[in-house]
């Protein structure tokens, strides 16, 4: 089972890729997704500067669980 763990963040969020199979854990891959080129106080770039890192993250590594 691939797993996708998030750490929320408007300006930085961090994410970690995990595999786990027969109660082992395996690293995959992890990161940041920054919002700083967002126009400053633009909320609604931010937000949508995270979602489509995460849709990227997402269809990278195909988690099964989040």
């Amino acid at each position: 089972m691939r797993i996708l763990g998030i750490d929320p963040g408007l300006r930085t969020t961090g994410f970690g890729v995990l595999d786990a199979a027969g109660g082992q854990l395996a690293y995959v891959a992890s990161g940041v997704i920054q919002t700083a080129d967002a126009p400053q106080g633009s909320l609604p770039a931010r937000l949508k500067l995270l979602y489509d890192g995460i849709g990227e993250i997402c269809r990278r590594y195909a988690p099964d669980v989040a």
